[in-house]
């Protein structure tokens, strides 16, 4: 599926701001699967320093300055992305997520090395004991890891209710279990912490989803085509999966990944640090828009 993606966000200040730093993860990337042909940034003020980077997980940035004094500001990203993420193999033909467990610990040498970065706690999501009990309820004994997962991922979108508001990203994860209430990103943050007490290695992924399916005539849950899922890793053979639990899918071509990381504090789509500005409102405007 070929995609034209628009995502505008714009911050306006109370007051002015005298000079400000800000990354940016908005850049679609290239990986097996999608393939990005065409990809702009525009920001207003113009940046008196822009520096692309490529971080740690292999995430494109882009890193501003902006010396002049300015109320408001815009940044927005156009691009072209086609996507096909590959077709997993059957579920029930995968190995057992222990023997998966197994090689990601591999006695202090794992073989994925890359992937056994994804097996530890992170700083939006910690170790809590009542996912540990919700994920075994799926990872039983022998099970083939991408079985258990995608059960897992239907009993997220059946459990939890989709409810925008409900949460911002300070509550803590244990109080979104509790709550069995929030947004796509809340999901994904369940999701990676069940399979990590299990020694398995998830990671979080942000970008897009097409909200509306038009051959199928079904909505999509995503707050405006931003989204965030999950990517599990299903051993050497099938890699990693890419799983959507507020929707109870496997990414295919209604997604167009971003970034990913350990979890939403990797990835945000902009952050930084600004001197001036008092309190501050923002918006976001994104488009997908699929031409074939």
């Amino acid at each position: 599926m070929h995609y034209l993606l628009s995502h505008r966000t714009t911050y306006t200040y109370a007051s002015t701001v005298d000079s400000a730093h800000h990354i940016a993860h908005l850049r679609a990337r290239d990986f097996p699967g999608q393939k990005v042909s065409a990809i702009g940034i525009v920001t207003s003020p113009l940046p008196a320093l822009a520096v692309q980077h490529v971080d740690h997980f292999g995430n494109l940035i882009d890193i501003y300055r902006i010396d002049k004094p300015h109320t408001r500001f815009d940044i927005e990203v156009r691009a072209e992305v086609d996507v096909s993420f590959p077709e997993p193999p059957p579920a029930a033909s995968t190995p057992a997520w222990e023997d998966i467990r197994e090689s990601l610990f591999g006695d202090g040498f794992p073989v994925p090395v890359e992937a056994s970065e994804f097996i530890h706690d992170s700083p939006l999501v910690p170790s809590v004991e009542a996912l540990r009990d919700y994920g075994a309820q799926s990872f039983t004994a022998g099970r083939p890891i991408l079985e258990a997962a995608r059960e897992l991922t239907s009993r997220i979108k059946a459990d939890f209710e989709y409810h925008p508001g409900a949460t911002d990203i300070s509550t803590p994860l244990g109080d979104v279990f509790a709550g069995k209430a929030g947004v796509c990103q809340d999901f994904a943050h369940v999701q990676i912490a069940a399979l990590r007490a299990h020694g398995l290695a998830a990671g979080y992924v942000s970008g897009y989803i097409r909200t509306i399916h038009s051959r199928e005539e079904i909505a999509l849950r995503g707050a405006d085509a931003s989204h965030a899922w999950v990517a599990v890793w299903c051993g050497e053979a099938a890699g990693w999966v890419h799983l959507d639990p507020t929707n109870d899918l496997i990414a295919h071509e209604d997604h167009v990944a971003v970034a990913w990381g350990r979890d939403f504090s990797d990835v945000s789509p902009l952050r930084g640090v600004i001197l001036g500005g008092d309190s501050h409102s923002y918006g976001v405007a994104v488009t997908l828009v699929p031409t074939g």
